[in-house]
């Protein structure tokens, strides 16, 4: 149904195709749905049903809420988007090894989400992590992308789902500015 729906596409292995598939005819009145609320219940039901496969919407990716939040705490539990712990070395010469950032603890799914987030072209996630190392580098990014604007301003209205992961991150990573807000 979904698959040739000139609204909707499914990415994944069979199997999470399949049960995207399943789990999206659940909304009978999805194919009605203005696209900034069909986006919201695509969301929901990814987060629900755990779903892996990557669902677009005209074009676009739905993105799991819960998968970013759960990237996002490893990232500031550990203060920065790498593990320091586990260096990666990269050979210089046949016997020269030369130390950089540590494994990644930004995800590939977390990465691509900041790349629409109004982050450029790196060369790769590890170019992203070199240049935002830090859980403060991220803060600045989220107040400044790198075109200058705030994330959340950034991200057009019709992306509900990226606005609203966009709120639930701004949360996270600005407590107090957060706080301030709610208890004026």
């Amino acid at each position: 149904m979904f698959r040739d729906h000139a609204q909707i596409r499914i990415i994944g292995s069979r199997k999470d195709v399949e049960q995207a598939e399943a789990t999206l005819k659940t909304i009978s009145t999805l194919e009605s749905l203005p696209e900034p609320k069909a986006r919201l219940e695509i969301q929901r039901l990814i987060d629900e049903q755990g779903l892996k496969a990557t669902i677009l919407f005209d074009g676009n990716t739905v993105w799991s809420m819960t998968r970013i939040l759960a990237n996002l705490k490893l990232i500031i539990e550990h203060g920065t988007l790498y593990n320091a712990k586990k260096p990666r070395f990269i050979p210089i010469g046949s016997m020269l090894r030369m130390p950089v950032i540590g494994d990644c603890i930004l995800s590939d799914y977390f990465y691509d989400f900041l790349t629409d987030c109004g982050s450029i072209a790196h060369y790769d996630k590890r170019g992203w992590v070199a240049e935002y190392p830090t859980v403060d580098d991220l803060r600045q990014f989220f107040k400044r992308n790198e075109f200058g604007r705030r994330v959340l301003d950034y991200i057009p209205g019709w992306k509900t789902d990226a606005k609203r992961i966009v709120e639930s991150i701004e949360v996270q990573l600005f407590p107090f500015e957060t706080y301030m807000k709610q208890h004026k």
